[in-house]
Parts: structure tokens; sequence; C-alpha cells
């Protein structure tokens, strides 16, 4: 007969320092398997088979070894991780108090977001060839500043590639206090299942009604806010069954793989690729539940993972213009010319990265995130 196993109290899961110590280990790997997906992309050239049909075609591959390393190509999960571990943090941090103030959520997840992301983009603006003396150039300009760049398939990869998933971050915080009405009013269980709902009706309706798959239509609808409030909400979801001591997954280390390889192969063909993103996010919302309700001290790894997981934003905000420019230079390296010599040097551009980035965290991330605490504690004592 086995003992049953420990549940921690809310208080001591909303408080443990080991708690948010594991929230960073996850920020980390998801940021590491970002990385790695570019920097095979960069590698080879591109991170994907070509489409042949309805199927992916492996002999579009651009070099025999390209399969061999075809497993990096799927650090794109790293995004729907994310997308799990905010609606897990940012739900959590409102239950401390069971109420949303509005106003406090909105200005503090600014101070944390925004300056940091507008110096990102003008590195990003000052790295690229863009002319913003054009009609076009101003246009991506203000699209990326209003954080609705993911709305025109011509804005949203411009300027940084990576800059999308932000400006959905942003448009799933002003849902979030909509999603808290419905948890209020039906539960949050009810509030999953209708957003799941959205995604799953919306993806088939835009499947068939943009012409099959339209690629220039692509980003623009598979990036919605709409279509994503699942899986960011799905973190929520985890959030609250995660403080009251309940799991929301069993314990199951083979339903975890099996909903790996799910995702996988849901990605070799069109008709269930449009919903891969979101199985992804469920397979990372399963292994970050398990991974959060070990008691065990963290890893020396771990420990090494938990400052990367500190300036894991920052580095998501820089890295992308900065890879093919480390690339380039460990590239003259005659023994680093081939495809496979780069990926094997990409610790090099990892450390690169993350030094730049961690500096990046101190520097403009930390400070603006204290001047937003500062203001408001300054606009309380005024009052």
């Amino acid at each position: 007969m086995h003992a049953a196993p420990h549940v921690p109290t809310a208080a001591a899961r909303r408080n443990s320092k080991l708690h948010l110590d594991r929230i960073d280990v996850l920020r980390a790997v998801a940021i590491i398997a970002v990385f790695l997906l570019h920097w095979f992309g960069y590698a080879y050239g591109t991170d994907h088979l070509e489409w042949k049909g309805l199927m992916r075609d492996p002999s579009t591959a651009p070099a025999p070894s390209f399969m061999a390393f075809f497993p990096l190509s799927f650090g794109w999960m790293g995004v729907p991780l994310f997308f799990v571990i905010s609606g897990f943090c940012i739900h959590a941090s409102a239950l401390k108090n069971n109420e949303l103030r509005i106003g406090r959520f909105f200005w503090r997840r600014f101070w944390r977001i925004y300056p940091p992301y507008v110096a990102a983009l003008l590195f990003a603006i000052l790295l690229s060839d863009t002319d913003l003396t054009t009609s076009e150039g101003r246009a991506q300009l203000w699209s990326h500043l209003l954080l609705v760049h993911n709305f025109r398939a011509d804005w949203i990869f411009a300027l940084n590639g990576v800059f999308w998933s932000l400006a959905v971050e942003a448009q799933l915080y002003l849902l979030y206090p909509l999603l808290w009405q419905m948890r209020r009013r039906w539960g949050i269980g009810t509030a999953l299942k209708l957003t799941l709902l959205l995604s799953v009706a919306g993806r088939i309706v835009a499947a068939g009604f943009f012409t099959h798959w339209n690629e220039e239509l692509s980003g623009p609808v598979w990036t919605s806010p709409v279509f994503l409030w699942f899986d960011w909400t799905l973190g929520a979801f985890l959030a609250e069954r995660y403080l009251r001591g309940a799991r929301v997954f069993p314990i199951n280390a083979a339903l975890r793989w099996f909903a790996l390889a799910v995702v996988v192969l849901s990605t070799f063909a069109k008709p269930t690729a449009i919903f891969a993103f979101s199985l992804a996010s469920v397979f990372c919302a399963m292994a970050a539940e398990s991974y959060l309700w070990r008691n065990q001290s963290l890893s020396r790894i771990e420990r090494w993972l938990v400052p990367i997981g500190l300036c894991s934003y920052s580095f998501y905000l820089i890295h992308y213009p900065l890879v093919p420019v480390l690339g380039d230079q460990l590239a003259r390296v005659p023994a680093l010319v081939s495809p496979p010599a780069l990926l094997l040097a990409a610790p090099i551009g990892f450390a690169a990265v993350t030094a730049i980035s961690f500096l990046t965290y101190l520097v403009m991330e930390r400070e603006s995130i204290n001047l937003g605490r500062a203001l408001l504690l300054t606009r309380h004592r005024d009052r």
C-alpha cells in the first residue's frame, strides 16, 4: 500500500521559492528550445520540410544531414510552453486575493513587457534593412508599437520574426478580464471548454474558408488571439487546480510520451497541422504539471537553468536578430562551415546570447519592473 503523496497547502505553493525556481526552469527549457529551432534554421537555411499536397515531403530536405537534426525543428514547442506558463503565473497571481484589480493588472503588465519590447524593437530595426522613410516601413513600425502586427501577413514576421507571439500575448492580456468574469460566472472548467470550442471550431472554419490553408492568410489566421486563447487559458486552469492541490492530468509518463508523439505526427499533414500548436500546449501543460508537482530539491543542472529562465524574456526579445550575426562569425572558422558543425557550435552562440540577455535583464527589464512598482507606490501615496 502506497502512502498518500504530500500535497503542500495553497499558501505554501504560492510562496515557495522552489515553486518559483521551477517556473524559471520551465522558462529556460522553453527558450532553449526556441533558440535551437532558430539556430537550426540558420544552419540549413530552413527549419522545416516543404508541403507536397497535404503532406510534408522529406525529399525537400536541403541536405542529407538535415533529417539527423530534424528534431530541433520542434523547438517551436517552446512558444506554447511560454503561453501555458504565462496563463499559469498571471492567474495564480490573481488568485492570491481572489480578485482581479484590472488597473493594477494592466499597469504591471505594461511595465513588465512593453519598455523592454520597444528597446528590442529598435534594436531589431537597427540590425535589419527596414526603411522607415517608406510608408510600408512606417506601417510595420506602428503595427509593432501598437502590438497588432499579427493581423497582417506582411507585418507578422517583419522586423523580428518572433514578435508575433508578443502581440498575441498582449491581446490575451486584454481578454483576461473577460476570462476572469467567465470563471466567476461559470467556473474555470467551463471557461476552458468555451475557449477550446472557439479554438477548434475557428480553425476548422478558417481552414475551409481560406481556400485550403492559403499561405498568405495562414499567419494572421493561426496567430489570432481567439484561436490561441485556449492555450493560455489551459495554463490558468492548471494554476487553479494546482493551488487547490488537485491535478489536471493523470500521473502517467506513457500518456505524456503518447501526447508528444501525437504533436509530432500532427505536423506532417495539413488537416492535423492546424491543431498542432494547441496539441503542443496540452503536452506542455502535462509536462509542466508533472514537473511542478515534484517535491525534490533542484538538481545542479536545474540550478544552472534558473538564471536562464530569469532572463528568458530578454533572451526571447533579442535572440532572433543575433542568431545570424553570431552564426556568420562562427562560420568564418573553417571547421564550422558545414551545417552539422555549425549546429554543434550552438552552445557557443547560446552562451553569447545568454550573457547579452542577462545584461539586458539587469539594465532594462528589471529596471522597468522596478520603475513601474515605484510609480504605482507614488500614485497610492499621493491619493
